[in-house]
């Protein structure tokens, strides 16, 4: 398996600047063939059309030579493409329309893809990425447990669940609760001296304890929002960095994660790790919420930020900036201050009109640094009342004028009922119908065409008009087709 697996990676490495068809037609067959999938064993499909010439994988794997026993999926970018958010969501809308258990990725890396389902839905979760590298031992163990011969699903499915596991061990080891029971549970296991204590979490790259000999142990996980700052050896910058709820969640991030991925850009190219920073929210608070510090600066793209793109507007991703450089805040404290509004420091001068991203160590913004720390931690009532702003009064709708256009569509016209389920095709995703014209979708009601203009993975969606029935499917039709159907069967009676 590692000659095959060498041959391959060399081949890579000669073509990476091949279009996506040659990759296809010239390499990866070849390798394929060599694992014993080709089209010519009857086990292999190419360019398997699923829901329209839109929808098709490069590859299906079959067993038994029964195209109906479909086991991984496919897809194939250039060896030189960089991965976006919509090639995920590609391959998981592939995986969910064929009922594929495995997903694979073939493009500037290998990446493997397993179809989970959690709450009653359906998701493909990333299992493991491995670098195209001759004599990648990661690399030839895959490739064992996908050759033909040997082929075995529950050992595919193991292997997809053990990383799964592997995966989420990390990444609670990367919060601060994580990293406090992994410093004790080394200091334990090993017995070490508490006068290694400081050395170990220099070796673990993060600090847990300010005396390290005086702190008693424990197993349950540090509080999310420390008390305390944890970071001591920063640059002495203070900074004001504002964001938009309407983007990005930062409050339900840090609740979850406890960190957030911040992306250096302008305003905030110089921050450095040890700095601190104060959260303004724009909307729909319009007041400075967070105190936290930067734990890390100037970091490459990784996987592990792909995280936190649920808390993200749909469309927006961190992939999407895999050039850019990030950095890592964690909270310190946060507050809900009337203080701290923005009226309230408007009233006072200590802020503008408009608030932006600030170093506020400047001292032409010492005035409202002070202010802003001497009134985070226990901030006094405001002055002066922060006026609320008025609700517009909604526009009244013209009155609808009959026409001779088809009716509006209702479930009901193809025999569904509250309850059933139908796919949203673009990516696969299901959803339960609610009444005769909506559905629900994580406790959201929504039209069918406004569910399309939220989450169809087109950039500029929300400006274009969708007709709903045309992009959901029911037991591989689309609801529009089923309605044609049933139409022209009435006329005929």
């Amino acid at each position: 398996m590692k000659r095959i697996w060498n041959t391959f990676c060399e081949d890579i490495f000669k073509n990476k600047g091949v279009k996506e068809m040659t990759f296809e037609k010239e390499i990866v067959k070849g390798f394929l063939q060599a694992l014993g999938w080709s089209r010519y064993d009857r086990n292999l499909e190419e360019q398997y059309g699923l829901y329209s010439r839109k929808w098709i994988p490069d590859f299906v794997f079959y067993l038994n030579n029964d195209k109906n026993a479909k086991e991984i999926i496919l897809e194939l970018k250039k060896p030189d493409h960089k991965q976006r958010k919509v090639d995920i969501e590609q391959i998981e809308a592939y995986m969910k329309l064929t009922d594929c258990r495995f997903g694979l990725y073939f493009g500037e890396k290998l990446e493997v893809f397993y179809l989970q389902e959690k709450d009653g839905k359906r998701s493909a979760a990333s299992v493991t990425t491995i670098d195209w590298v001759i004599n990648n031992e990661a690399g030839a163990n895959l490739i064992e447990l996908l050759d033909f011969k040997n082929y075995d699903r529950n050992k595919l499915e193991q292997f997809c669940l053990n990383n799964l596991y592997l995966n989420a061990f990390l990444r609670h080891c990367n919060h601060q609760g994580g990293q406090k029971q992994l410093y004790d549970c080394i200091m334990e296991h090993f017995a070490l001296p508490s006068s290694m204590a400081s050395s170990l979490q220099t070796r673990l790259k993060f600090t847990i304890l300010d005396n390290p000999d005086t702190e008693e142990k424990s197993t349950s996980p540090v509080s999310v929002i420390p008390t305390t700052p944890q970071v001591t050896n920063g640059n002495g910058n203070v900074w004001l960095i504002c964001y938009d709820s309407k983007y990005f969640k930062v409050e339900d991030c840090f609740k979850k994660y406890g960190e957030i991925y911040w992306t250096h850009k302008t305003g905030v190219l110089n921050v450095q790790k040890g700095d601190i920073a104060y959260l303004y929210a724009a909307r729909p608070e319009s007041a400075i919420r967070f105190k936290v510090e930067v734990v890390a600066s100037q970091l490459p793209y990784s996987k592990e930020m792909d995280v936190e793109d649920e808390f993200a507007a749909s469309g927006i991703s961190n992939s999407d900036g895999s050039n850019k450089k990030y950095f890592l805040v964690r909270p310190i404290a946060e507050t809900h201050s009337p203080a701290l509004k923005h009226g309230a420091l408007m009233s006072k001068g200590l802020m503008g009109k408009r608030p932006s991203t600030t170093k506020l160590s400047k001292d032409e913004f010492k005035p409202l640094r002070e202010y802003v720390e001497q009134h985070f931690d226990e901030a006094a009532p405001t002055e002066a009342p922060v006026p609320q702003k008025q609700a517009k009064p909604k526009k009244q709708e013209r009155p609808k004028t009959k026409t001779d256009r088809r009716p509006p569509f209702k479930f009901s016209m193809i025999g569904l009922k509250p309850g059933d389920t139908i796919i949203f095709a673009p990516n696969g995703e299901e959803v339960r119908v609610n009444s005769e014209n909506t559905v629900d979708y994580d406790g959201q009601i929504l039209t069918l065409s406004r569910f399309c203009k939220i989450y169809m993975p087109d950039n500029d969606s929300e400006n274009k008009e969708y007709q709903g029935p045309a992009h959901f499917t029911y037991k591989g039709k689309t609801l529009d087709e089923i309605r044609k159907e049933k139409e022209k069967s009435n006329k005929r009676k």
